[in-house]
């Protein structure tokens, strides 16, 4: 539960996204229920009963039994909430400067369960948060929420409408090659196109036996026109921006003319700009990855997670910056598992999961439920923060942010850490933490980055010595 600053019998905390203030000093007030059904369908929170919402005085609540009975009785009233989201120890009476109040913790509804809605009215009683208020939801926002609710992927879907001809031929022959050079074995290289596609996903075929793409073949091949035909708002965009600048110096965007527009092409393209970028000068040589470093991988990791995590039907589109000291990607729609089991790793839950099938087939993309965490493990190996997720609401977005301030001084640090051990090449780990002022900690974590990319080596053991490439 939060805890509250108080003084003089007033809070001094303000409300917030996710912190709400009540009075409910005799009864549960009636805008309890808005602001559950807007905590629950945003981002989760706290509501504290018994403090007033305009002064922010502690009034207390007169009889914490009635009104926790209260509550609990319309938690668990269809008629009045659509889903109680509570658990026993979500509710908590606590004694604050003398007075009694009640903290209410709403969890941020599951997928599954949104829209969670008041009244008996899905239309009229669905809110979301914005800020420290509740409104209504849009009808768009409705719309994403009952997509998501679904146990089917929007990328399964297949378009009987579409013909083979709106994908581009060029980027299926490129997938293949691709494709074929990461694994060579695979039963499905020596298939016809078609059959290709249907077996991976991208095409189904009809009793007719007529080919059409699927909403998943449609992204990953399709002419951008023809995806926008089926994704009104689709919108893949790459930015470059000047030192310090809001003016762009290099972009590739859909619509352009430029290259097809597909999620496939795109991926190439902004992964080729990415290694030139990191001042590599390594390219997809015939369209198969060399000499990858990590700042490569989850930069094209956080691409490629914001791709097959986007919900195409959703506003702003896929939009990827880089910019002095951040490297960021914005995708439509929210974060599907929790923030703490994403960077755990182990449970993956894509929007697109056929997307993130094809990305797996030519070596793009790791495996399920790992991306976020591997991008985290490369992040300390290099001794730079690890990402930062924002969420928005209505319209929903995630952005991942890869901050690269101290990208510097890390390989500032790695010179430093070269020349202390050709200088002294028994030199233990504990001495080069005290001569750098460098936490222990911090120092494994770059010696270890540095052997596993073979620019230094221990040689004997403990009492052994450096070896420096």
């Amino acid at each position: 539960m939060v805890g509250l600053k108080i003084v003089d019998g007033r809070v001094l905390d303000p409300e917030t996204e996710v912190l709400e203030f009540k009075n409910c000093r005799k009864a549960l007030s009636r805008d309890f229920w808005p602001t559950y059904s807007a905590m629950a369908n945003t981002f989760g929170g706290t509501i504290v009963l018994g403090i007033d919402d305009d002064t922010r005085e502690v009034i207390g609540v007169d009889d914490t039994d009635k009104v926790t009975k209260e509550l609990w009785d319309l938690l668990n009233d269809p008629k009045k909430v659509s889903s109680n989201l509570l658990s026993p120890g979500d509710v908590r009476v606590r004694e604050e400067s003398g007075k009694a109040l009640i903290f209410v913790r709403i969890p941020r509804a599951d997928r599954m369960k949104r829209p969670v809605y008041i009244n008996g009215s899905m239309e009229n009683g669905t809110y979301k948060r914005n800020g420290e208020g509740d409104y209504h939801c849009s009808v768009s926002g409705l719309r994403q929420m009952l997509r998501e609710s679904s146990d089917s992927s929007q990328d399964s879907v297949v378009l009987g409408e579409m013909l083979m001809d709106d994908l581009d031929k060029q980027s299926v022959t490129a997938f293949r090659n691709m494709m074929s050079n990461h694994n060579p074995a695979h039963p499905w290289n020596s298939r016809d196109d078609n059959e290709f596609l249907r077996l991976m996903g991208a095409a189904s075929r009809t009793e007719g036996g007529s080919y059409h793409p699927t909403v998943a073949g449609l992204l990953m091949f399709g002419y951008d026109i023809s995806i926008m035909s089926v994704f009104p708002n689709y919108h893949l965009d790459y930015l470059e921006f000047g030192d310090g600048t809001d003016r762009w110096t290099f972009r590739i965007t859909t619509g352009s003319g430029e290259f097809t527009g597909n999620v496939f092409s795109f991926v190439i393209q902004v992964s080729n700009r990415i290694s030139m970028m990191n001042n590599r000068g390594k390219d997809l040589d015939g369209m198969v990855r060399i000499d990858d470093t990590q700042l490569i991988r989850a930069q094209r990791e956080l691409l490629i997670n914001a791709l097959i995590h986007s919900d195409y039907n959703g506003i702003g589109g896929v939009r990827a910056e880089w910019r002095l000291n951040e490297f960021s990607v914005r995708n439509p729609g929210n974060l599907r598992i929790p923030l703490k089991e994403m960077f755990a790793g182990g449970m993956s839950d894509p929007r697109n999961p056929r997307l993130a099938l094809m990305m797996n087939q030519i070596g793009m993309g790791e495996r399920a439920g790992s991306g976020v965490s591997d991008v985290v493990s490369i992040c300390r190996s290099l001794g730079i923060p690890d990402p930062v997720y924002d969420e928005a609401s209505d319209p929903d977005t995630v952005t991942a942010r890869l901050r690269l301030s101290q990208l510097e001084i890390a390989e500032d640090n790695e010179k430093l850490i070269k020349q202390q051990m050709r200088d002294d090449p028994t030199v233990s780990l504990d001495a080069l933490s005290k001569h750098l002022g460098m936490e222990k900690n911090r120092l494994v974590r770059l010696v270890n980055s540095m052997k596993s990319r073979g620019i230094v080596e221990r040689v004997g053991g403990t009492r052994g010595r450096w070896v420096v490439r």
